[in-house]
């Protein structure tokens, strides 16, 4: 699948019930997903499977996600679009 491929796939993927995870999730697909080493690519795929009200979470600051790699990779993921914004 090329790139572009599953951009598409993973846009559809992002179409989420709270804005506040759609910004998140596009902001970062839109913006550094391309950027991304494949390994990064690859733990977005992993993100995309969690539950929204987890996202909504871990996107507004009131919890962390358990596992480490997926902590810090959704700490990675805020500090690129947070930085896109400021």
């Amino acid at each position: 699948m090329s790139n572009e491929d599953l951009k598409r796939k993973y846009r559809w993927q992002c179409r989420r019930g709270a804005s506040e995870v759609e910004v998140v999730l596009y902001g970062y697909l839109d913006n550094h997903f391309d950027a991304e080493p494949v390994e990064r690519q690859v733990q977005f795929a992993t993100l995309l499977a969690c539950e929204d009200a987890d996202m909504f979470e871990w996107f507004t600051y009131r919890s962390e996600p358990a596992d480490t790699q997926l902590n810090e990779y959704v700490s990675h993921v805020l500090g690129l679009v947070s930085a896109k914004k400021g």
